[in-house]
């Protein structure tokens, strides 16, 4: 990770610069939250990044996840909507 891209907040640890203010928004994040973003750092995102799921994905929501996007003036997730059977189906 280039010097010019990350801070330090210990004596064996760095952040992204960004990553540490309120709301956070990592130097490396190329667009607009709420409507499109990518990492232009790596092609993959990052295990701190991976380690951080949306609410519903994989069928689970996750708090923090509503606090960043409220962070951000942006609602909650919502769990995705389950297809409805017609009533000749039994489930």
């Amino acid at each position: 990770m280039p010097d010019q891209l990350v801070e330090q907040i210990g004596p064996h640890h760095v952040a992204m610069i960004g990553t540490t203010a309120k709301p956070a928004r990592c130097v490396s994040l190329l667009g607009e939250i709420g409507d499109g973003v990518r990492c232009t750092m790596y092609e993959n995102r990052s295990s701190s990044c991976r380690d951080f799921a949306a609410s519903w994905e994989d069928g689970v929501h996750n708090p923090r996840c509503d606090a960043a996007r409220a962070a951000h003036g942006l609602p909650p997730l919502t769990p995705p909507q389950q297809p409805e059977l017609s009533p000749d189906r039994v489930a």
